[in-house]
């Protein structure tokens, strides 16, 4: 699941000289979001999903035979695996399996207890033995998709969950299984579907609950996901990552304080769970207490060196605070970990940009580009590391290519107009700005009306340039901009 991920900085406008005698603003660019997620599949914790096979018959007494015979063995073996002694549990089975080699449950309950170990080629070389000896093995076909998806062989841990499906309809593990795979996938409706027969088939399942959650999630239905994770709780009160996705829902609700409190709860109960603290940095910063949010990062970070998003955040907020080294240090090291990041490029080269350096902020823009062609803010960004190097035309065709994927892009309608008036093209400049207006009909950026004014008298509509110039003034005002108010009021005087 391919996602950008920023963070809402307020940016500042500034006005920027123009021709003589009349100057114009260009207006900033609208920061792109970055929204928290409660989790990827992936992170999920998978505790008590694995496969139980069903326990064997008693056997039959067997007299001469010296020691253990080999369903005594296997017995025994169940007993120890479901003790959790694993290593006494290995011991058995393998006696199992000298005894009689054709045993496929001993070969399925290793392959489990290699599996917990973390030793998946050797649990797959026992699990398609015992597949081999029972090829309708429902808990083996099962088991063997777990490790199949652990191993991230995503299309073969689906094909056995099928399988396994086919011959056990209840299995509840496997819809469970199998709707983490669709969700992995974007197939979020399907997952949804898995996940609700699994809740049929086990009303009080939490982890079924919770998982639907992250799955609605995903498709916007924050309401219904805030109830899957509540009866998760509900069910079962020490849940943290239902705590931590209702605390996203709860954001994307607009519940900041019922987001914070849930977020919270999930650290308290879980303090290694990075992602809780990354998504609470979001709301700190949403709440305007970036230092609070920049200690839940770091915290992240230390927990988790390889979660992406937490340094693409880390350095959106050090960039907005001027740190712009330490935000391209971020920047780079989610390269490092995600070198397709085509919003990483993108977000390195604000950095650079705003550090002064177009030329290095231009080559990011355009590698954002080759990694995703249709990236508007990328287009608008080059096109602004252009202007600022003096080539208006390149900014201009960077603005018309960033249209082009984004047709109601406002910003880049205003700095296109902008660029247009730079070049003596008042007519098309006119065009744009009024076009930027139009979109947003209540909007309170003073700049678009003041380049309108600008253009305005340079097509000699002194009128429309006062009315302009009016309403450019009294949203100067309103927003305590001062230097924005006297140029405003500089250019009104020379109507």
């Amino acid at each position: 699941m391919k996602l950008r991920y920023a963070i809402l900085l307020l940016g500042l406008g500034l006005m920027i000289g123009a021709t003589p005698g009349r100057g114009y603003a260009q207006a900033p660019a609208e920061p792109e979001v970055m929204e928290p997620e409660a989790a990827d599949p992936e992170e999920m914790d998978l505790e008590g999903l694995e496969p139980a096979p069903a326990e064997p018959e008693a056997p039959e007494p067997e007299a001469a035979e010296p020691g253990l015979s080999a369903i005594g063995a296997y017995n025994q073996g169940v007993e120890r695996y479901n003790s959790g002694d694993y290593d006494a549990a290995l011991e058995a089975f393998d006696l199992a399996i000298e005894k009689d080699p054709n045993l496929a449950n001993a070969y399925l309950y290793r392959g489990l207890i290699y599996s917990e170990q973390g030793d998946y080629d050797r649990a797959l070389i026992d699990l398609n033995q015992a597949l081999s000896l029972d090829p309708s093995n429902a808990n083996a076909l099962f088991a063997r998709g777990s490790v199949y998806y652990r191993q991230g062989e995503s299309s073969q841990a689906q094909a056995d969950f099928n399988a396994a499906l086919e011959l056990n309809p209840d299995s509840v593990g496997a819809y469970l299984y199998r709707g983490l795979v669709d969700s992995e996938q974007g197939r979020y409706d399907l997952a949804i579907e898995d996940f609700s027969t699994a809740i049929e088939l086990t009303p009080d399942n939490p982890t079924a609950y919770v998982l639907r959650g992250f799955a609605l999630e995903q498709v916007g239905n924050y309401t219904a996901a805030v109830a899957d994770f509540s009866k998760a709780i509900e069910l079962n009160g020490d849940q943290p990552r239902a705590y931590m996705g209702r605390g996203v829902s709860y954001y994307h609700l607009g519940l900041f304080d019922a987001a914070l409190s849930d977020l919270n709860e999930a650290v308290n109960r879980d303090p290694e769970l990075a992602r809780a603290y990354l998504n609470r940095g979001y709301v700190y910063f949403r709440q305007g207490r970036p230092s609070r949010a920049l200690e839940d990062l770091d915290r992240a970070i230390a927990l988790n060196p390889e979660l992406a998003e937490a340094y693409m955040s880390r350095g959106s907020i050090r960039a907005n605070q001027g740190d712009l080294s330490g935000a391209q240090q971020d920047f780079a090291q989610v390269l490092q970990i995600n070198p397709d990041s085509a919003m990483a490029y993108k977000q390195k080269g604000d950095a650079l940009l705003q550090a002064g350096d177009p030329t290095a902020a231009i080559a990011d823009y355009t590698e954002a580009l080759f990694l995703d062609p249709a990236y508007a803010e990328a287009f608008k960004a080059r096109g602004d590391a252009r202007l600022a190097m003096g080539d208006v035309f390149g900014a201009i065709d960077d603005y018309s290519q960033a249209l082009a994927a984004q047709p109601s892009y406002l910003e880049a309608y205003s700095a296109r107009g902008s660029a247009y008036l730079r070049v003596n093209q008042p007519q098309d400049a006119y065009q744009d700005l009024t076009q930027a207006i139009a979109s947003t009909p209540n909007s309170t950026d003073p700049r678009l009306f003041y380049n309108r004014g600008v253009v305005r008298a340079r097509l000699g509509d002194d009128a429309g340039a006062r009315r302009d110039f009016e309403q450019a003034a009294q949203l100067f005002l309103q927003q305590g901009e001062a230097a924005g108010y006297r140029q405003t009021l500089n250019q009104m005087s020379q109507l």
